[in-house]
């Protein structure tokens, strides 16, 4: 399923509370958030981004950031895809380039390539579960690599539309399922139908 995004989906829009971020005990670096839920309404696909706005739950700034359909998200997370497999083999040119050639011309080269890599990369994939910086949310700089944005967006997974949640409306027992764009489509379809035959077999309480 790779990386999801639907029409309505829910999205956290975050507030950094910290300025320096803090060491983990994986030697790693986190910073403090603190938010508000927002739902992100897409345009339909053809339709150009739309404006909307809401207001940060801790300063109380007013946020307008710039939202885009599906299609137009998924086309800029392709060119992200694409500048990494273009600046990668550019590396190693690169450093050849230092040994044979003019060393300006080499080293200008390995520092384009690297910092392509560094920006498409951070916008095309983070993280295990193949997340995107890039989630057609753009605006107060949201997105951009090495946390330098104040408020992030960070959105909820999609769930696949031909799956809707199993939920008793006489009960309310929700039969659960493993899925998650992480997961291979054959193996989440595979556990949604056999979630579906618990929940015909489910009598109520």
């Amino acid at each position: 399923m790779g990386f999801g995004v639907a029409k309505r989906q829910q999205a956290m829009v975050s507030h950094r509370m910290s300025f320096w971020g803090r060491l983990t005990e994986t030697s790693t670096v986190s910073w403090k958030y603190q938010g508000r839920a927002w739902e992100v309404v897409r345009p339909d696909d053809g339709q150009p981004a739309v404006r909307s706005s809401m207001e940060c739950a801790v300063c109380g700034k007013r946020l307008t950031f710039a939202v885009r359909s599906i299609a137009a998200t998924m086309r800029r997370r392709a060119c992200w895809r694409a500048l990494v497999w273009i600046a990668g083999p550019l590396v190693p040119l690169g450093f050849v380039g230092v040994v044979v050639g003019p060393d300006t011309i080499g080293l200008t080269l390995t520092f384009v390539a690297i910092a392509a890599l560094f920006v498409g990369g951070s916008l095309w994939w983070v993280g295990g579960e193949g997340m995107s910086s890039d989630v057609g949310v753009t605006g107060h700089r949201n997105g951009w690599p090495g946390n330098l944005a104040k408020h992030q967006i960070v959105l909820a997974e999609a769930r696949p539309d031909d799956q809707p949640e199993l939920v008793c409306p006489k009960c309310g027992h929700e039969e659960e399922y493993r899925w998650g764009g992480h997961l291979r489509p054959s193996f989440v379809k595979e556990q949604y139908e056999q979630a579906r035959a618990r929940f015909e077999r489910h009598t109520c309480r």
